[in-house]
């Protein structure tokens, strides 16, 4: 027989000896009662059934026959004391945040549909979250105090866009913030408080490593225009983000998963546990058939990140060059390995240090310095973790062998130079993955570029283009990459450019760039 822990025995003690408890309780009241029954009241002594109260006297009058009180038990008593205390420490930390977005930023609220298994972020816009409507539109997110300088974490996608940030604390006071940097690769933001007040209080930061699965944790955030709310759960899983779950940045490693209730507005806030200790940053939740499960960036990445953009407005990332992706369930990346083993290498970035190096597409990457690599995610985490211009052995399988490659990381190219842009249309643009294509609901054969960011009131925005629209051709050439729809449309034309978009409500043509 397993003996619990008396912090997991919380719960399921305590409700048990609820019952017990009470049951006992009450047969023993009704014992006493019955061998006290006072002896039927006479007519004469009856109320009048048309008697009613005075106007001073108690509305409800219910006599002595009264449901007994129950003692709570010490256990059931220590859990709900947790609660509030973290929940009362947490107060002064967790802000609400609003924002004004230019019209065209609100189609996020449509490709946030889009993500695949069902994932959205927690981000509301308006109400109840109508449709979009011309001109400015207003948003609600979540955020945590990270200093007394008046710095606050949230996600990006929150603020991403946004002409006016209003800061909202639990005692009503309100703010104006500026953005002081955002990280697309992580959907990790810091904004600043114009005028910080003397008695900021920071949250306290915990180790989300030492998080254990089944541990209790609070969810506290703005959701669905409201102040601030604090729901309890537990953290049901965590793990590497890889082929069954994608989170909304593609330098999140891991994640935390939690059946603690989260809805549109949570975005920013944070995920806590019975210390007190902020763990993660709520970002999306998965939602299906059977259910909902919130999905949190463990607040060791983020607090690396957070910093990062304080200190420089940006991060810095090692690059090797090459999109991986990982191989069908059940099926090998490339025959002679094991399933399960190694990630495919589906795209070499021209001039890259994996160019240089000799990678191709169609190699399986098995191993990196020596550590095995079991999926895509294994190589981006493994990079990620290095410094740039670090030198790696990279291990691939190639025709049937094994071959070893020196690589000297650079340095990740901004989304623009990355992934190509027609800046002058107001689009940014990134390639479309196999990966990415599902994640969006898409055949993984499909190829094209992504709308990754449409600038408000650029040309694209005015042709009513959103981030998550699909380019699939420009003047009847289909594109296969994001530099292709780039070069396609940054090339003069009378009249501009007829383009063919994969949208959320289908096929579409428009024209950009007309003169």
């Amino acid at each position: 027989m397993t003996f619990l822990p008396r912090a997991s025995r919380l719960l399921s003690v305590g409700l048990g000896v609820v019952a017990l408890l009470g049951c006992d309780r009450l047969a023993s009241r009704l014992s006493d009662n019955a061998s006290q029954k006072p002896a039927p009241a006479t007519p004469a002594q009856a109320p009048a059934a048309a008697e009613t109260p005075s106007a001073s006297g108690p509305a409800l009058q219910p006599g002595n026959q009264v449901t007994p009180k129950t003692q709570m038990p010490n256990e059931a008593r220590v859990l709900s004391t947790a609660f509030a205390s973290v929940a009362k420490a947490l107060r002064p930390s967790v802000v609400r945040i609003d924002v004004e977005i230019g019209g065209s930023r609100v189609a996020q609220a449509d490709e946030d549909q889009q993500m695949a298994p069902f994932l959205r972020r927690f981000f509301q816009f308006g109400p109840g979250m109508p449709e979009p409507s011309p001109g400015p539109q207003r948003g609600t997110g979540s955020g945590v105090v990270m200093d007394t300088r008046g710095d606050i974490v949230t996600n990006r996608h929150v603020v991403s866009g946004a002409t006016r940030v209003k800061v909202t604390f639990s005692d009503g006071r309100e703010f104006p913030a500026k953005t002081l940097g955002m990280d697309p690769e992580t959907d990790v933001a810091v904004i600043r408080l114009d005028n910080p007040p003397r008695d900021l209080v920071a949250a306290r930061l915990g180790n989300s490593d030492a998080l254990e699965v089944g541990e209790w944790v609070l969810a506290v955030g703005s959701p669905l225009g409201l102040d601030q709310t604090v729901t309890a759960g537990i953290v049901s899983g965590k793990g590497k983000v890889g082929r069954h779950v994608q989170m909304s940045g593609g330098r999140v490693r891991r994640y935390i998963q939690t059946d603690a209730k989260i809805n549109p507005g949570n975005s920013g806030g944070p995920l806590v546990n019975l210390s007190a200790e902020v763990v993660g940053i709520n970002t999306l939740i998965n939602t299906g058939p059977g259910g909902a499960y919130g999905f949190a960036i463990p607040i060791n990445q983020v607090r690396h990140v957070a910093e990062s953009l304080i200190k420089e407005g940006r991060v810095r990332y090692a690059y090797m060059g090459v999109l991986v992706g990982d191989p069908n369930d059940g099926e090998p990346a490339a025959k002679g390995l094991p399933v399960g083993v190694g990630a495919q290498v589906t795209q070499v970035t021209p001039a890259s240090p994996a160019a240089h190096a000799g990678l191709r597409a169609g190699d399986v990457i098995i191993d990196i310095d020596g550590k095995k690599i079991d999926g895509a995610g294994d190589v981006i985490d493994t990079v990620s973790n290095k410094a740039i211009g670090t030198k790696v052995t990279v291990g691939v399988f190639r025709d049937g062998q094994r071959q070893a490659f020196e690589v000297t990381l650079g340095e990740l190219p901004s989304p623009e130079a990355r992934n190509g842009s027609a800046g002058n249309l107001g689009l940014g643009l990134q390639t479309l993955t196999p990966q990415l294509a599902e994640s969006l609901g898409l055949d993984p054969n499909t190829r094209g570029a992504v709308v990754a960011e449409v600038v408000p009131g650029g040309a694209a925005a005015a042709a009513g283009v959103s981030e998550g629209d699909v380019i699939l051709e420009v003047d009847r050439q289909r594109v296969a990459s994001a530099e292709d729809a780039a070069a396609a449309l940054s090339a003069p034309r009378r009249g501009g450019h007829l383009v063919r978009l994969r949208t959320a409500n289908g096929l579409k043509y428009i024209t950009l760039g007309a003169r």
